[in-house]
């Protein structure tokens, strides 16, 4: 996975939920419309990267953002 999430078929960062969120709903993504995940695999994946990225050092966070594009 790279910096964030991504569509493994069409590279979209972009999620579509369902109306019943639980755990077990799958989500969908909102590029492509394929099948990613269930909601609470989803959630462990961004807090697993979110704790990833709080203990990057410092140095690190700081080349990498240097390094990422503007928009």
């Amino acid at each position: 996975m790279r910096s964030g999430f991504g569509c493994e078929s069409c590279g979209s960062p972009a999620v579509r939920l369902p109306a019943d969120l639980n755990d077990d709903a799958m989500i969908e993504c909102d590029g492509c419309g394929c099948t990613l995940m269930a909601w609470g695999a989803f959630k462990r994946r961004v807090e697993a990267q979110e704790t990833a990225e709080r203990h990057e050092p410092a140095e690190r966070r700081a080349i990498r953002a240097r390094a990422q594009p503007v928009r």
